[in-house]
């Protein structure tokens, strides 16, 4: 009976450069697909704003999109025509402290009915859509992030929590509104790799003739853009 020969540290090194070879062939190839759905999901981002601007003027409605900053995700949600949004910082946090007063009237019981929801939805009693045809709720794709989303009722950029909140009413959500007359919030949101926050997408929405773009590089908000409004398109 032949017996069994053991590995030669030639055939180790052969082994070794085979994988090797394989990972910096694979490498490239699987950054290549993060960087195709990261990209995929900032291009759907762009045409969602174009698609709820033109919804928006032919069924005289507002809408809104929502993004949860610390769960990775966005929504689109509809409400009225005359829905209006906060023309700076303090006139939003001054009414979110009189929604908090107001709620504490209320029992979570009470909440879960619907008897407070006047005062829950103070944006204009916007709701998520029901529709077969658009899907509404997306989570960004691994390994991609908000680095932030500004919008000018904010006041300064919004970044996620740096540790994930322990209650759901202390995560960072912002909303962009896009309204019947074809006008939009200026909103800017920006798209990182999660391991490497320079690298990513930035889509920027100008409030006047709606126009959307996308690009991979940024500097700061606003920064050669001398048309942008200090408040918003509309005032409460």
């Amino acid at each position: 009976m032949r017996a069994r020969r053991g590995i030669t540290l030639v055939e180790i090194m052969v082994a070794l450069a085979v994988i090797v070879i394989v990972t910096a062939v694979a490498i490239p190839s699987m950054a290549a697909v993060f960087d195709l759905e990261q990209r995929g999901a900032a291009k759907q981002l762009v045409d969602t704003y174009r698609l709820l601007q033109t919804e928006a003027m032919l069924r005289n409605v507002s809408f809104r999109i929502g993004y949860n900053l610390d769960r990775r995700t966005w929504w689109v949600e509809v409400g009225e025509p005359s829905a209006l949004i906060f023309s700076d910082p303090r006139a939003r946090e001054d009414a979110e402290r009189e929604r908090q007063r107001k709620l504490k009237h209320f029992t979570q019981k009470e909440i879960a009915k619907g008897e407070a929801d006047d005062i829950v939805d103070d944006g204009g009693k916007f709701a998520g859509l029901d529709t077969p045809f658009f899907e509404t709720k997306h989570e960004l794709p691994a390994d991609t992030a908000f680095a932030f989303v500004y919008t000018p009722q904010y006041g300064d950029p919004v970044v996620p929590s740096e540790k994930p909140p322990e209650d759901a009413e202390d995560e960072r959500i912002v909303y962009s509104h896009i309204f019947p007359d074809g006008t939009m919030e200026y909103t800017v949101v920006r798209l990182v790799d999660i391991y490497d926050p320079a690298d990513g997408y930035t889509l920027e929405v100008e409030p006047f003739s709606g126009r959307v773009t996308l690009d991979t590089e940024f500097s700061e908000v606003g920064a050669n853009q001398s048309w942008i409004p200090s408040e918003a398109p509309t005032t409460r």
